[in-house]
C-alpha cells in the first residue's frame, strides 16, 4: 500500500523512504511511529505539549538552552514547609529539567512529561507528609536530605527501639498529618500467610491541596505490626494514589492514555497489528531505509566514555560481559 499525502504527521514527524501504511480495524490509515524519523525543536514540542491538559496548578514549560530542549514542570500552591496561616499568597517552585532529544518519538515526548508530571507530584507528597518530632513538625521523606552526610553517619539512622504492636500504631497514626489530613487506625487483623492487615480511616482538611486525599480509608498488607513499616508503607500508599490521579487525568488530545479504563487487550491487538513483521517483508525498498534509521537513532544515543575512574569502571563492567551485541560507547 503507498502512502497517502493526507496521512496525519505532526510536527517535527518524517516517514522513512517508502515507508509503508497500515489500515487500523476503523478503517483510518496511519504510518507507525516507529517507522518514522523525528526531528523535534521548541516549535514542535510545544504544540504537543498544548494538546496535553492535566492540572491547573501544575504548569508545563518548555524552553531551550545550549544543551538543548527540555521539559520543566512548575507548581503552583503553598510552602510545603510553613503554615498555611503564615502565607498570604500561593507561590510557583520548579522541578527539574527534563531533557527531550530531537529524534525522540513524539509519542516519548509526551510520556516524558508524563513521568516528569509524576515525580514532581511525588517531590510533593513527600513534603506534604508531616511526622511531629520534639514539638515541631518534620517531612522525613522528602527529597532534601543530606545524603552524604546521612551515608557517613549512617548509624544515627538506624532504629533506635523496635515499636510494635496496635497501640504503637495508634499513637504514632496521631502523630502523622499528610496533606493537613488525619489518620486514624480503623482495624487491625491477622491473616493466615503471617501478614496483617491495616485499615486506616482518613480525615480530609478543605486546605488540602491533592484532590485524591479525601475522606476515605485504605487498607494495606504489613508483615508486623512495626511503626517504621507503618511510615514506609503509608508512603507507598500515598504515592500510588498520586500516581494513579495523574493517570486517569493525564490526557493528551482529550484521551487519557495510561488510564485503568483502557482495555490493555485491545492495546495489544493494535500493537500486534502496527508491529507485524510481513510489513518489512512485503516492501523491500522500505526494509533497509528502515534498517539504516533504526541504527542511526540507536548511534545518536550512544554516550561517550572519556578518561577517568568512572569511564574505568564502566569499561570494566563491559568486559565482565564478553562479545556484546549493539553499540558500544565510544
Amino acid at each position: 500500500m503507498k502512502i497517502k499525502p493526507d496521512l496525519p504527521l505532526l510536527d517535527g514527524e518524517f516517514p522513512v523512504e517508502n515507508a509503508p501504511s497500515v489500515q487500523l480495524r476503523n478503517g483510518e490509515l496511519c504510518i507507525p511511529q516507529h517507522y518514522l524519523r523525528y526531528h523535534h525543536s521548541r516549535y514542535s514540542v510545544e504544540k504537543i505539549i498544548l494538546d496535553i491538559d492535566y492540572n491547573d496548578r501544575y504548569l508545563i514549560f518548555v524552553s531551550a538552552d545550549d544543551t538543548g530542549v527540555y521539559i520543566q514542570i512548575g507548581i503552583i500552591g503553598f510552602d510545603n514547609y510553613r503554615t498555611q496561616k503564615s502565607q498570604k499568597t500561593l507561590k510557583v517552585v520548579y522541578g527539574r529539567k527534563w531533557r527531550v532529544e530531537s529524534q525522540l518519538p513524539t509519542s516519548e515526548v509526551i510520556q516524558t512529561t508524563f513521568l516528569a508530571l509524576k515525580k514532581a507530584r511525588e517531590h510533593e507528597v513527600r513534603e506534604v507528609f508531616r511526622l511531629t518530632c520534639d514539638h515541631g513538625f518534620t517531612t522525613p521523606f522528602n527529597n532534601h536530605h543530606d545524603l552524604p552526610l546521612i551515608s557517613q553517619n549512617s548509624d544515627l539512622v538506624r532504629p533506635h527501639k523496635d515499636e510494635t504492636g496496635v497501640i504503637s500504631l495508634e499513637q504514632h497514626l496521631k502523630c502523622i498529618r499528610y496533606d493537613q489530613a488525619e489518620l486514624y487506625l480503623k482495624d487491625v487483623t491477622q491473616l493466615a500467610n503471617e501478614k496483617w492487615l491495616i485499615d486506616i480511616e482518613i480525615k480530609s482538611d478543605p486546605k488540602g491541596q491533592l484532590p485524591e486525599i479525601r475522606d476515605m480509608d485504605i487498607s494495606f498488607l504489613m508483615t508486623s505490626l512495626n511503626v517504621n513499616e507503618l511510615y514506609y508503607q503509608l508512603m507507598d500508599e500515598f504515592l500510588s494514589l498520586s500516581d494513579r490521579h495523574v493517570d486517569e487525568n493525564f490526557l493528551y488530545k482529550g484521551f487519557a492514555r495510561f488510564s485503568r479504563n483502557n482495555s490493555i487487550t485491545a492495546i495489544a491487538e493494535l500493537s500486534s497489528l502496527l508491529r507485524q513483521r510481513s510489513l518489512h517483508e512485503e516492501h523491500h525498498g522500505f526494509a533497509d531505509a528502515f534498517e539504516t534509521a533504526i541504527y542511526e537513532t540507536d548511534k545518536a544515543r550512544v554516550p561517550k566514555l572519556g578518561e577517568g575512574p568512572l569511564s574505568e569502571k564502566i569499561r570494566g563492567n563491559l568486559a565482565r560481559f564478553g562479545q556484546l551485541e549493539g553499540i558500544l560507547p565510544e
